[in-house]
């Protein structure tokens, strides 16, 4: 035996093969997903800030920006920040905003108080009453605050002349603070009316206690306590306002009062001559800038929001403040408000568009009355191609603006990591560039890319998405926190790829945070003229366009009859959406 070990030949020296190559892993589809959505996102919101950057500094008197005809320069940005004109614009601008600021911040924190936080009869009938105005476009509500306060002819003014001997002539910069702040009420009543509620009521019992009186605890503990969610809801609606042209086109023009959008506007299209869009570029840089600050400052608040917590686990308990002898009085004077901002102007619409000629009110004009508008209108081939354009663009921009911002919520509230943050900040980037910017940069990129986009409404559709889908993210990061994510580790270890879990998984969880946020982006897409205006071009108008089209050209009796067909029509679309995904969430919790 150990001599065969011993004859047995010696082993061969082999070359020892080098290690097999690492299989190359293929991306999964949650990295192609997130790879895909991350590029969108960058494409919407990027895109267009970039050719907007670099138009300011082109010489477009001539061409378009960044064609050969176009010459860089700095003309431009000097001619903007060197002219008295542009610092006159920031002041009225400034002007404009602050004065509308404080007059929705009276109102609503007065509505919020009364409903949250006393005893006030009909509490949720005022609550639905003061949100009810949102349901009115800014621009119908412009048009009929000038029927109701014309400084000639207006029926609140002829009232006002009759008792008081004065008239207040609303194609001013008072008059676009008054309506814009009016307007503002229901939004800025929903963005503080939580805190309110949620206030402990121990530090106000403690103030009555020490004998202060109402308007001492008001203004020593409650408003100081709801300081982050006042300010928040204050500089938020301070880039709406200067971001919405309704108001300042409708009352500022003919009262020859301008501000930084309505000249980026006017720049655009010129009433005469070619546009200038170096020009405007530049003045919707400074726009920007204008809406930068104050959101800057705001994130500064909020690090320090511990000090504003009155809500802890010891002894928490929201209590009415008893209102006594004063319950009614107050609630007659919020009706009477209700009165004057939600009735009067639908009065007036229907007013108006029942008459040949708007003279004010008198014994002629009811003689002259007919339905002349309403007939033409519904024999008018051009209302039935708007209404559908309308609908469609609504209709895409919700269900573009929901998907993306699915997605980008399962992304980044899943992930975690920095580039999750990333990612929602750029969802979030649309909201601090105002409207009117937004419009501007979306028709550069599509003048200037050849892929047929421009003058179709599938420009206006990608402009929506672009300026909504911060809203969507807000309303679908919570609903993706909420659904844990040990249901999508059962569907992937039972064998689901990433199109069943969503399938069978999330959106059957999600149906009625998507419905809800199909229903808000719906409604603020239709009703935004800020963006047709710029967009939309002949054969593509829309219901806000052509409205605007009729009033400018002094159609106002047409002008009237389309604003009331449009209320009735966003009333009638928001039911029926809201009472679809109603029932799609009860399928759904069932």
């Amino acid at each position: 035996m150990t001599d065969l070990l011993d004859a047995a030949p010696p082993p061969s020296r082999v070359a020892a093969s080098p290690p097999p190559l690492p299989a190359r892993r293929r991306p999964t589809a949650r990295v192609l997903l997130a790879v895909v959505v991350s590029l969108v996102v960058v494409y919407l919101v990027f895109g267009p800030l970039v050719i907007l950057l670099a138009s300011s500094f082109q010489d477009t008197s001539l061409a378009l920006p960044l064609s050969s005809g176009s010459t860089w320069t700095l003309s431009n940005v000097t001619s903007v920040l060197g002219a008295s004109q542009t610092w006159h614009l920031l002041l009225t601008t400034v002007e404009y905003a602050l004065g509308s600021l404080l007059i929705a911040s009276f109102f609503s924190i007065a509505f919020a108080w009364l409903v949250e936080r006393t005893n006030i009869p009909m509490r949720r009938t005022l609550y639905v009453l003061v949100v009810a105005s949102s349901g009115i476009p800014g621009l119908i509500f412009a048009i009929s605050w000038s029927l109701l306060l014309n400084p000639n002819n207006g029926a609140v003014n002829q009232v006002l002349h009759a008792v008081f001997g004065f008239r207040f002539d609303v194609l001013s910069l008072p008059g676009m603070i008054f309506v814009q702040g009016v307007q503002l009420v229901p939004l800025m009543f929903l963005l503080i009316g939580a805190a309110f509620r949620g206030m402990n009521g121990s530090l106000e019992d403690a103030a009555a206690a020490s004998g202060a009186p109402m308007r001492t605890t008001l203004f020593r503990i409650t408003l100081p306590m709801l300081a982050p969610a006042l300010l928040g809801a204050m500089i938020y609606n301070f880039v709406n306002i200067i971001e919405w042209v309704d108001i300042p086109l409708v009352l500022g023009l003919p009262g020859h009062v301008s501000v930084l959008s309505t000249q980026v506007f006017l720049t655009v299209q010129p009433p005469s001559g070619l546009p200038d869009y170096g020009l405007a570029s530049s003045y919707g840089l400074l726009l920007v800038v204008l809406s930068l600050v104050p959101l800057i400052l705001y994130q500064r608040l909020i690090r320090r929001s511990s000090r504003f917590a009155t809500v802890t686990g010891k002894g928490y308990r929201p209590r009415p403040i008893q209102l006594g002898r004063m319950r009614y009085p107050t609630l007659g004077i919020a009706l009477l408000y209700i009165v004057i901002v939600l009735v009067l102007p639908l009065l007036m619409l229907f007013w108006s568009s029942i008459q040949p000629y708007y003279s004010g009110l008198n014994s002629k004009a009811f003689h002259r009355s007919n339905w002349t508008a309403y007939s033409n209108l519904f024999g008018s081939s051009t209302l039935t191609s708007t209404v559908v354009n309308t609908i469609v663009l609504g209709l895409c921009a919700a269900a573009g603006t929901m998907v993306l911002s699915l997605l980008s919520s399962w992304l980044v509230v899943r992930a975690r990591n920095r580039a999750a943050g990333w990612l929602d900040f750029l969802m979030f980037f649309p909201h601090m560039i105002p409207s009117i910017v937004i419009g501007l940069a979306v028709l550069l990129v599509y003048l200037i890319l050849p892929v047929g986009v421009y003058g179709t409404i599938w420009i206006m559709v990608i402009a929506m998405i672009t300026k909504y889908m911060s809203l969507g993210t807000r309303i679908t990061n919570p609903g993706m926190a909420q659904v844990h994510v040990s249901l999508e580790e059962a569907a992937a270890v039972s064998g689901g790829a990433v199109r069943h879990i969503w399938m069978r998984v999330l959106i059957p969880l999600l149906r009625s945070v998507a419905s809800n946020g199909f229903l808000i982006v719906f409604l603020v897409s239709i009703q935004n003229l800020t963006l047709p205006l710029l967009l939309s071009s002949p054969g593509n108008d829309v219901m806000a366009t052509l409205i605007w089209n009729r009033y400018q050209l002094g159609f106002v009796q047409s002008a009237s009859a389309l604003s009331v067909m449009m209320t009735v029509l966003t009333m009638v679309i928001a039911a029926a959406l809201r009472g679809s995904g109603t029932n799609a969430g009860s399928r759904s919790a069932a």
